[in-house]
C-alpha cells in the first residue's frame, strides 16, 4: 500500500546533496551494500521469490521521493526481480560487473531503491550483493535485511527456518515521531540548548589540521584512503587502561584522535562528528531504515594536560553528547547554518565512525540455508567529511580505514595525523597500565 509522508531531516539533507552533485555532473553512490561470495548450490528461482517477499515485508525498499516537495512515498514501486549478471572472462571481470551493478544509481523519483544482484560463477560459487539506497537503510539495517532474506529463502526451499517476527515500529512511524519532536516546543528548546553548547564550534565543526590547503571549489569525489590495523594486545591494553575511567578502548581511540587534532590544529577546542545508531527503541529490532545519524563531540585537550584528567573530561563530553544524539544532525545544521542544509560541507570536518564488537556479535554469522558465505570486497561511494575515520572492532583488534579529500590534504598530512593518533594510543597503553 502506498503511503506518503514528510521526508525526514536526513532525507532532506541527503537529497539536497544528491541534487547539488548532479548539477556538477557527479554521482555519489550513497548506497548501503552487503557483498558476499556464496559457496554451494543456490536456487535462483527460490531466491527471486524470497526477494519479492522481502520487498513486500519492507515496503521502504519500494520508496520514491519528491525532492522539490520534500515528500517520501513508501510502497510507490512494484517489487523487482533479482538482477542476474552473466559471468565474464575471469574473477576480476566478474567483480567489476558486480561493482558496476552496486554503483548504478536508483531512480529516486519513481523507485524502487533496492536491488539484489547475483552473478553465478559456477554451480558452487555465486557473487551476491544486497544493495539499498542509504535513504531507506543503514549499515545495521543490512543485517536485518539479510537475516529476513535468508529466512524467506529457507521457506522457499523447504529448509527448517523459524517464522519471521513482526515489525513493531516501522521506519515511517519513526520518521513521523522524529519530525514531530523536532517541530515541538520541547524539540526546539533541545536544539537551542545544543546549539548554545556548540557556539563557536558549529553544527559542522571546522577542523583544519596541518597541511590543510584551504582550496575552494574542491572536488568532493577526489578521495585518498589507507587502512591501518591496531593489534589485539594494544587493544586489550587500552581496554584495561580505560576500565577504571569507565571508558572503552574505542572511547580511548576517539580521545586520541581529539588529542592529535589538537596538536596539529593549534585550536584550544577540537570537535569531531560521532556516528550513532539511534536504535534504542526495542521495537526497531526488526525494522529496516535510515536511523543512523551524527552528533558533534567537542573537547578541550589544552585545559587538561594530564591524561587521567583529560580522559575524565572526554568521558563527560561523550555522555553529554549522547544525551542529544536523538536530535537529527541536519535539524541542528538548519538552526546554526541553514544555508548548509542539503549542501556538501564547505568546511573541513573530521568524523569518528565506530563498529564496536558488540554490534558484530549481535548480528552473528550470516546464515543462508544451503550455502556458506564469505566477504566479497566491493566498496563504493565517498564521505563528505574532509577526513573520515572508520574503526571496525573484532576479536583480534581494530581495523581503521581513513578517507580524505585530496584537494584539501596530501596523503602525507593525513598519515601524520594517524601517526600522532597511534603514538598517543601506545603512550596511554603504557602510562595508564593498571
Amino acid at each position: 500500500m502506498r503511503e506518503s509522508l514528510k521526508a525526514s531531516w536526513n532525507h532532506r539533507h541527503r537529497l539536497g546533496q544528491t541534487r547539488e552533485d548532479a548539477e556538477r555532473g557527479v554521482f555519489n553512490p550513497h548506497h548501503s551494500n552487503l557483498p558476499l561470495t556464496l559457496h554451494g548450490p543456490l536456487d535462483l528461482d527460490a531466491l527471486d521469490r524470497a526477494w519479492h517477499a522481502m520487498q513486500r515485508r519492507h515496503p521502504v525498499l519500494l520508496s520514491a521521493f519528491d525532492t522539490d516537495a520534500g515528500l517520501w512515498h513508501v510502497g510507490a514501486a512494484e517489487p523487482q526481480d533479482v538482477l542476474r549478471l552473466p559471468s565474464g572472462a575471469d574473477a576480476e571481470a566478474d567483480l567489476a560487473a558486480v561493482r558496476g551493478a552496486v554503483e548504478e544509481p536508483f531512480d529516486l523519483e519513481h523507485g524502487p531503491v533496492a536491488r539484489l544482484v547475483v552473478l553465478p560463477r559456477s554451480a558452487q560459487e555465486t557473487y551476491f550483493a544486497l544493495v539499498t539506497e542509504h535513504l531507506v537503510s543503514d549499515g545495521w539495517s543490512l543485517n536485518v535485511l539479510i537475516r529476513d532474506l535468508a529466512a524467506l529463502y529457507g521457506q522457499e526451499i523447504g529448509a527448517p527456518v523459524p517464522p519471521l517476527p513482526p515489525i513493531q515500529i516501522s521506519f515511517q512511524e519513526f520518521v513521523r515521531r522524529q519530525n514531530a519532536e523536532v517541530a515541538s516546543e520541547g524539540g526546539r528548546s533541545a536544539l537551542a540548548r545544543l546549539a548554545a553548547r556548540l557556539d563557536g564550534i558549529g553544527a559542522i565543526p571546522a577542523m583544519p589540521v596541518k597541511g590543510f590547503s584551504r582550496a575552494t571549489g574542491i572536488r568532493y569525489e577526489r578521495n585518498g584512503e589507507f587502512v591501518r590495523r591496531l593489534p589485539r594486545q594494544l587493544c586489550r591494553d587500552l581496554a584495561a587502561a580505560g576500565r577504571p575511567l569507565h571508558l572503552t578502548g574505542l572511547n580511548l581511540m576517539h580521545a586520541a584522535l581529539h588529542q592529535a587534532l589538537f596538536r596539529l590544529s593549534d585550536r584550544p577546542a577540537v570537535a569531531t562528528t560521532l556516528s550513532t545508531a539511534n536504535r534504542e527503541l526495542p521495537g526497531l529490532t526488526h525494522t529496516a531504515g535510515w536511523f543512523a545519524s551524527k552528533t558533534v563531540l567537542a573537547s578541550e585537550p589544552g585545559r587538561y594536560p594530564a591524561a587521567p584528567e583529560y580522559l575524565r573530561h572526554f568521558r563527560e563530553r561523550v555522555l553529554v553528547t549522547l544525551d542529544d544524539s536523538h536530535l537529527p544532525w541536519p535539524a541542528l545544521i538548519d538552526l546554526m547554518d541553514p544555508q548548509a542544509v542539503g549542501r556538501q560541507a564547505t568546511v573541513p570536518y573530521v568524523t569518528f565512525n565506530a563498529r564496536p564488537i558488540a554490534m558484530r556479535r549481535s548480528v552473528g554469522e550470516i546464515e543462508i540455508p544451503g550455502v556458506r558465505t564469505s566477504p566479497l570486497k566491493v566498496s563504493v561511494g565517498w564521505h563528505d567529511a574532509s577526513i573520515a575515520t572508520f574503526w571496525d572492532e573484532d576479536e583480534d583488534g581494530v581495523t581503521v580505514a581513513v578517507m580524505h579529500k585530496t584537494d584539501w590534504y596530501a596523503a602525507a598530512d593525513v598519515l601524520a595525523l594517524w601517526d600522532t593518533v597511534e603514538t598517543q594510543l601506545h603512550q596511554w597503553a603504557e602510562e595508564l597500565r593498571p
